[in-house]
């Protein structure tokens, strides 16, 4: 079984990676992998491009009872959001209003046929149209993230 820290450590790597190769303004990982303490209402792992606010340091919200994560659940599949002020599925106020987030893609992690957690991509400079090469970069992310939790 991996440390905690070593877990951390790649996510970590994870997530930055994926900020720089989709040109994201913040990515993050939300877990709920008790034997290493996540929840998912705190950020495992966070990158941000320079002058982007944290999500780390906020734990306000009930992530299971937004829209976004009540969609996760029900869909499996990746949300992808090129405009969240429009979206059908309302991203919480507090990531458009307190982060400056206007497009997102979410992706789920499911484990043993639950949610056990999600990939976020935040872009914050103008509304965004993802493109086919950033969804396969977030689902490349999905599963290095499966690879890391069969490790941990």
């Amino acid at each position: 079984m991996s440390t905690t820290q070593s877990v951390i450590d790649a996510f970590q790597s994870l997530v930055s990676d994926l900020l720089a190769n989709v040109g994201a303004s913040r990515t993050t990982i939300r877990l709920d992998v008790p034997a290493h303490g996540f929840r998912v209402n705190a950020v495992v792992a966070e990158a941000r491009a320079p002058g982007v606010s944290s999500m780390a340091v906020t734990g306000s919200i009930d992530q299971r009872k937004t829209q976004t994560v009540s969609w996760l659940e029900r869909e499996r599949r990746i949300l992808v959001q090129n405009d969240c002020s429009t979206a059908e599925v309302q991203p919480p106020k507090e990531l458009m209003h307190v982060h400056g987030t206007r497009a997102m893609m979410l992706a789920p992690i499911v484990r043993d046929d639950a949610l056990a957690g999600w990939i976020s991509v935040h872009y914050n400079v103008s509304v965004r149209e993802w493109s086919a090469a950033d969804v396969a970069a977030l689902e490349s992310a999905v599963d290095a993230t499966h690879e890391i939790l069969d490790r941990a």
